[in-house]
């Protein structure tokens, strides 16, 4: 038997034999060199996963921090128009609908918010960050398309209110028919020639025979006839601003007036005269509600000092400005 130093393995019930400090040492560095070799294999394995990755790992990391740079800009300029469109809804408020006295549009509607289940939930598959930035910019974008709808709405309705509105203001008897003085108003009155009090339904402009008789708004002729009480006398329906205008007492109509011609402010439809149960050439204005057929009072609608002569020198003016170079 070989000379050596042994000791009893009480677990294996033998006497092994106590190896030298060297073969010790050696036996251990191989063992560290092992796991040493094992762990500088998995960070190496890690790293090249991780961190920098195959080729195409590297690219579609790239592409998607650029993805997410772009998506992070798209959102920033969203949230800019969308403070645009508050300043749009804003004058729209203080001054569109003010100015044509359209009801607001309320606070409730302008939020146009959604409601029912999570419209972005199949984001959260992604990470964190990731799926915070798509719902963010989804969100932003869906706010934006739905207050975009609504001003476009918005604006719709109030085209739709202003064209109206100027159709009542075109329609609207708001100029004298002929040049004169007024002579007798509207109301009760003695009348002249049948010697009894009697309800005046208009007024009485003092003209000379032949004076020319104007449309005080656009319309379309009614009714082109003679009576015994207003001799020769033209209707004109204004169904923009809810009004009829009748000229009475004239002397001949303007060439072609008919029923149904439609006629602009300022045109000539008749001149004036002295038929009918008239005591002197004069002409008889009267302004009628169409929807109650009452009569009103016709100075209530006047502009001031817009004469015929007036209202034709400013729209002259106004059409060679038109027409002026710029």
């Amino acid at each position: 038997m070989a000379q050596g130093n042994y000791y009893f393995d009480p677990e294996t019930c033998t006497f092994v034999e106590v190896e030298t400090s060297y073969k010790r040492y050696v036996k251990q560095a191989a063992m560290l060199l092992g796991v040493a070799l094992v762990l500088a294999a998995g960070i190496t394995w890690m790293i090249d996963k991780y961190w920098f990755g195959t080729p195409e790992e590297v690219a579609l990391r790239s592409e998607n921090q650029v993805l997410q740079d772009q998506l992070t800009q798209v959102t920033e300029r969203m949230d800019v128009l969308s403070g645009e469109l508050d300043q749009l809804a804003e004058t729209d408020r203080e001054l569109y609908r003010t100015l044509l006295q359209a009801d607001p549009i309320s606070d409730d509607v302008r939020q146009v918010g959604v409601g029912g289940s999570d419209p972005y939930e199949s984001y959260d598959r992604f990470d964190m960050e990731t799926a915070s930035l798509l719902r963010k910019t989804s969100q932003t974008l869906d706010q934006l398309e739905r207050q975009v709808n609504l001003q476009n709405e918005s604006f719709q309705t109030l085209t739709e209110e202003a064209e109206a509105r100027e159709r009542y203001l075109q329609e609207l008897p708001a100029l004298i028919p002929s040049q004169g003085p007024i002579v007798s108003g509207y109301g009760k009155r003695f009348h002249p020639i049948l010697k009894v009090r009697k309800m005046h339904a208009g007024i009485d402009v003092l003209v000379r025979p032949g004076t020319p008789v104007v449309a005080p708004a656009d319309g379309i002729v009614r009714r082109v006839g003679n009576s015994p009480t207003y001799g020769k006398y033209v209707d004109i329906r204004h169904p923009g601003s809810g009004y009829m205008t009748r000229f009475a007492h004239l002397s001949e109509f303007e060439s072609g007036m008919r029923r149904g011609l439609r006629v602009e402010r300022g045109d000539t439809i008749a001149f004036s005269g002295n038929s009918g149960r008239s005591t002197g050439p004069h002409l008889h204005y009267e302004v009628r509600d169409l929807r109650t057929k009452r009569t009103l009072n016709p100075v209530y609608f006047f502009a001031p000092d817009m004469t015929p002569d007036r209202y034709q020198e400013l729209l002259t003016t106004t059409q060679r400005l038109e027409v002026a170079p710029g």
